[in-house]
Protein backbone atom coordinates (compact mmCIF):
# COMPACT_ATOMS: atom_id res chain seq x y z
CA UNK A 1 0.00 0.00 0.00
CA UNK A 2 3.32 1.98 -0.06
CA UNK A 3 2.01 3.39 -3.97
CA UNK A 4 -1.34 3.95 -2.63
CA UNK A 5 -0.49 6.59 0.45
CA UNK A 6 1.91 8.22 -2.53
CA UNK A 7 -0.64 8.52 -5.27
CA UNK A 8 -3.39 9.84 -2.51
CA UNK A 9 -1.40 11.94 -0.29
CA UNK A 10 2.05 12.63 -1.61
CA UNK A 11 0.73 15.55 -3.49
CA UNK A 12 -1.02 16.98 -1.04
CA UNK A 13 1.76 16.77 1.27
CA UNK A 14 4.41 18.35 -0.23
CA UNK A 15 2.35 20.98 -1.43
CA UNK A 16 1.71 21.85 2.67
CA UNK A 17 5.52 21.49 2.77
CA UNK A 18 6.07 24.40 0.77
CA UNK A 19 3.18 27.07 1.81
CA UNK A 20 4.37 26.32 5.25
CA UNK A 21 7.96 27.53 4.06
CA UNK A 22 6.86 29.89 2.27
CA UNK A 23 5.08 31.23 5.27
CA UNK A 24 7.93 30.90 7.54
CA UNK A 25 10.37 32.64 5.76
CA UNK A 26 8.61 35.22 5.20
CA UNK A 27 7.03 35.64 8.86
CA UNK A 28 9.08 38.47 10.92
CA UNK A 29 10.62 37.21 14.39
CA UNK A 30 11.07 39.13 16.99
CA UNK A 31 14.32 39.90 18.85
CA UNK A 32 16.99 42.56 19.35
CA UNK A 33 19.21 41.05 16.73
CA UNK A 34 16.23 40.36 14.01
CA UNK A 35 14.07 43.51 14.15
CA UNK A 36 10.72 41.55 13.23
CA UNK A 37 12.98 41.01 10.13
CA UNK A 38 11.52 37.34 8.50
CA UNK A 39 14.27 34.98 7.49
CA UNK A 40 14.07 35.53 4.01
CA UNK A 41 15.07 39.18 4.65
CA UNK A 42 17.99 38.51 6.78
CA UNK A 43 19.41 36.38 4.09
CA UNK A 44 18.79 38.62 1.50
CA UNK A 45 20.36 41.46 3.67
CA UNK A 46 23.04 38.95 5.08
CA UNK A 47 24.85 38.75 0.91
CA UNK A 48 24.24 42.02 0.12
CA UNK A 49 26.38 43.02 2.47
CA UNK A 50 28.56 39.93 3.20
CA UNK A 51 28.34 38.00 -0.16
CA UNK A 52 27.18 34.47 -0.99
CA UNK A 53 28.35 32.04 1.44
CA UNK A 54 30.00 29.31 -0.65
CA UNK A 55 30.76 26.07 1.77
CA UNK A 56 34.42 24.90 0.02
CA UNK A 57 33.34 21.70 2.60
CA UNK A 58 30.18 21.08 1.33
CA UNK A 59 29.24 17.21 1.34
CA UNK A 60 31.96 16.70 4.11
CA UNK A 61 30.82 14.51 7.04
CA UNK A 62 31.13 16.68 10.47
CA UNK A 63 33.12 14.06 12.15
CA UNK A 64 35.78 14.23 9.81
CA UNK A 65 35.71 18.00 9.80
CA UNK A 66 36.02 17.75 13.66
CA UNK A 67 38.73 15.08 13.56
CA UNK A 68 41.01 17.53 11.12
CA UNK A 69 39.85 20.76 11.80
CA UNK A 70 38.30 21.39 14.87
CA UNK A 71 39.20 22.71 17.71
CA UNK A 72 42.49 21.45 18.63
CA UNK A 73 43.78 21.87 14.94
CA UNK A 74 44.70 18.81 12.81
CA UNK A 75 46.09 15.97 14.09
CA UNK A 76 49.59 16.24 14.22
CA UNK A 77 51.10 12.59 12.87
CA UNK A 78 54.56 11.71 14.49
CA UNK A 79 57.30 9.52 12.49
CA UNK A 80 58.36 6.08 14.13
CA UNK A 81 60.57 7.53 17.84
CA UNK A 82 59.04 10.85 16.61
CA UNK A 83 58.26 12.47 19.96
CA UNK A 84 57.10 16.09 18.79
CA UNK A 85 59.61 17.58 20.69
CA UNK A 86 61.50 20.35 19.40
CA UNK A 87 59.19 20.67 16.31
CA UNK A 88 56.65 23.18 15.96
CA UNK A 89 53.29 22.61 15.95
CA UNK A 90 52.16 24.86 13.60
CA UNK A 91 54.80 23.34 10.95
CA UNK A 92 53.59 20.10 8.78
CA UNK A 93 55.84 19.26 6.07
CA UNK A 94 54.09 18.12 2.54
CA UNK A 95 54.51 14.40 3.34
CA UNK A 96 52.48 14.88 6.56
CA UNK A 97 50.17 17.11 4.61
CA UNK A 98 49.46 14.61 2.13
CA UNK A 99 49.14 11.89 4.32
CA UNK A 100 46.45 13.77 6.15
CA UNK A 101 44.62 14.56 2.85
CA UNK A 102 44.68 10.60 1.94
CA UNK A 103 43.17 9.83 5.36
CA UNK A 104 40.26 12.16 4.70
CA UNK A 105 39.62 10.80 1.49
CA UNK A 106 39.47 7.20 2.69
CA UNK A 107 37.69 8.34 5.46
CA UNK A 108 34.97 9.42 2.96
CA UNK A 109 35.23 6.59 0.72
CA UNK A 110 34.28 4.51 4.14
CA UNK A 111 31.64 6.57 4.52
CA UNK A 112 29.96 6.02 1.39
CA UNK A 113 30.93 2.31 0.70
CA UNK A 114 28.02 0.18 2.45
CA UNK A 115 25.05 -1.95 1.04
CA UNK A 116 22.33 -0.70 -0.88
CA UNK A 117 19.07 0.38 1.33
CA UNK A 118 16.43 -1.26 0.11
CA UNK A 119 13.27 1.41 -0.54
CA UNK A 120 9.38 0.50 -0.93
CA UNK A 121 8.42 -0.26 -3.95
CA UNK A 122 6.60 2.86 -5.86
CA UNK A 123 5.53 1.02 -8.66
CA UNK A 124 1.66 0.98 -9.60
CA UNK A 125 1.06 -2.76 -8.61
CA UNK A 126 -0.90 -3.48 -11.42
CA UNK A 127 0.12 -5.45 -14.63
CA UNK A 128 -1.77 -3.15 -17.40
CA UNK A 129 -2.46 0.52 -17.79
CA UNK A 130 -6.12 -0.66 -18.28
CA UNK A 131 -6.58 -2.12 -14.88
CA UNK A 132 -4.91 1.25 -13.20
CA UNK A 133 -7.38 3.11 -15.13
CA UNK A 134 -10.22 0.92 -14.25
CA UNK A 135 -9.38 1.29 -10.31
CA UNK A 136 -9.27 5.21 -10.98
CA UNK A 137 -12.78 4.55 -12.74
CA UNK A 138 -13.94 2.85 -9.93
CA UNK A 139 -12.91 4.91 -7.01
CA UNK A 140 -14.23 8.17 -8.74
CA UNK A 141 -17.54 6.67 -8.89
CA UNK A 142 -17.63 5.57 -4.93
CA UNK A 143 -16.04 9.13 -4.53
CA UNK A 144 -18.81 10.88 -5.93
CA UNK A 145 -21.76 8.35 -4.73
CA UNK A 146 -20.35 8.91 -0.95
CA UNK A 147 -20.02 5.14 -0.36
CA UNK A 148 -18.01 4.63 2.96
CA UNK A 149 -16.32 0.95 3.06
CA UNK A 150 -17.26 -1.35 5.99
CA UNK A 151 -14.42 -2.01 8.48
CA UNK A 152 -12.31 0.94 8.85
CA UNK A 153 -13.51 2.68 12.43
CA UNK A 154 -15.20 5.62 10.10
CA UNK A 155 -18.95 3.78 10.09
CA UNK A 156 -20.92 4.48 13.53
CA UNK A 157 -20.66 1.88 15.66
CA UNK A 158 -17.25 0.56 14.48
CA UNK A 159 -15.18 2.96 16.66
CA UNK A 160 -15.75 2.89 20.34
CA UNK A 161 -12.93 5.32 21.35
CA UNK A 162 -14.36 7.85 18.72
CA UNK A 163 -13.70 11.07 20.64
CA UNK A 164 -12.85 14.91 19.39
CA UNK A 165 -9.46 15.40 21.17
CA UNK A 166 -6.49 17.91 21.13
CA UNK A 167 -2.85 17.84 21.44
CA UNK A 168 -1.06 20.59 22.79
CA UNK A 169 2.64 22.06 21.76
CA UNK A 170 4.71 23.91 23.51
CA UNK A 171 6.30 26.95 21.13
CA UNK A 172 8.28 29.95 21.97
CA UNK A 173 11.63 30.66 23.14
CA UNK A 174 11.03 29.33 26.58
CA UNK A 175 8.22 27.13 25.38
CA UNK A 176 6.11 28.89 28.05
CA UNK A 177 3.17 28.68 24.76
CA UNK A 178 0.76 26.72 24.18
CA UNK A 179 -0.51 25.75 20.24
CA UNK A 180 -3.95 23.66 20.23
CA UNK A 181 -3.73 21.12 17.37
CA UNK A 182 -7.32 20.16 16.75
CA UNK A 183 -7.86 16.07 15.81
CA UNK A 184 -11.04 16.51 15.81
CA UNK A 185 -12.94 14.11 13.47
CA UNK A 186 -14.28 16.89 10.96
CA UNK A 187 -10.35 17.70 10.54
CA UNK A 188 -9.32 13.76 9.32
CA UNK A 189 -13.06 12.75 8.07
CA UNK A 190 -12.11 13.40 4.43
CA UNK A 191 -8.57 12.09 4.26
CA UNK A 192 -9.24 8.60 6.26
CA UNK A 193 -12.69 7.98 4.07
CA UNK A 194 -10.58 8.60 0.89
CA UNK A 195 -7.74 5.77 2.20
CA UNK A 196 -10.63 3.75 3.38
CA UNK A 197 -12.27 3.93 -0.16
CA UNK A 198 -9.33 3.46 -2.46
CA UNK A 199 -7.90 0.48 0.07
CA UNK A 200 -10.84 -1.47 -0.08
CA UNK A 201 -11.03 -1.74 -3.95
CA UNK A 202 -7.38 -2.09 -4.12
CA UNK A 203 -8.20 -5.32 -1.51
CA UNK A 204 -10.77 -6.73 -4.03
CA UNK A 205 -8.58 -6.07 -6.91
CA UNK A 206 -5.87 -8.22 -5.39
CA UNK A 207 -8.55 -10.69 -4.12
CA UNK A 208 -9.41 -11.04 -7.77
CA UNK A 209 -6.06 -11.53 -9.04
CA UNK A 210 -6.25 -8.63 -11.17
CA UNK A 211 -2.15 -7.51 -10.45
Amino acid sequence: HHWLLGVLFLNALNDDCRQFQQEWNSHPIRGSDTRYRSPQDMRLLGQASLGVYEDEFQGIRPAVLQRYYGIYGREMIHHHNQTGAGHPIDKVDESDEDSIIDRIEQDQANAVQHDAVEVPDGDAPFQNEENENMFFEILEEIVMEGIVPEGYNLQEGEDENDENTSEYLRVGRQREHHVEVSLADPIWRTHSTLWAQAASILDHFEANVIF
